[in-house]
Order: structure tokens, then sequence, then C-alpha cells
């Protein structure tokens, strides 16, 4: 991860082996950051991120961002057969 943040506008790179997510406090301070990386690497934009790392982004109204992993945790349970099962009392797993 990395940060720069400055004269009150910020932008964060999270990085992972060779996808990059960029959230900056305005459109202006990504761009900016896109056409150095463009310039210094060969990337490919691939738009508004939607799931990474199978976490799957839900974005705000506000402008914020929520962070949900339950497609993941439905993908496993149909993996492993259990595609029907729901949550039972105390909020245990039920079949």
């Amino acid at each position: 991860m990395y940060y720069r943040y400055g004269s009150g506008e910020g932008v964060i790179l999270c990085i992972y082996v060779d996808d990059i997510l960029i959230f900056g406090t305005n459109l202006n301070v990504i761009k900016e950051v896109k056409k150095f990386l463009y310039n210094n690497f060969k990337i490919k934009d691939l738009g508004e991120v939607d799931i990474i790392l199978n976490i799957k982004l839900l974005r705000e109204g506000n402008g914020g961002v929520t962070l949900m992993q339950s497609h993941y945790v439905e993908k496993v349970l149909s993996r492993f057969g259990f595609s029907g099962c729901g949550m039972g009392e105390n909020n245990k797993a039920s079949w």
C-alpha cells in the first residue's frame, strides 16, 4: 500500500501481485496517478473494480465503499454441497 497526501488531496494505491486499486479524494488526483503509471509502465485500465481478492466492493451514495465477502462464502458453500443451508439459532449454520 502506498499513499500520498498534501494540500487537502490524497491518493492511495493498493497493490497485490499484478493488480492495483487506486483510491483518491477526487477524480483529478486519480487521473494524475494513472497518467504517471501509463507513462512509466505497461498497464491496462480495467475500469471500476467490482470484486478483487474475493472481496466485493459496493459503492455508497455518499462516496463511501462497503466491503463484502458474502458472495465468496456462498461460492464455498456451493462447492461443498451446502448452497441451500441457512443460518440457524445462535447464528450457526444449519443444514
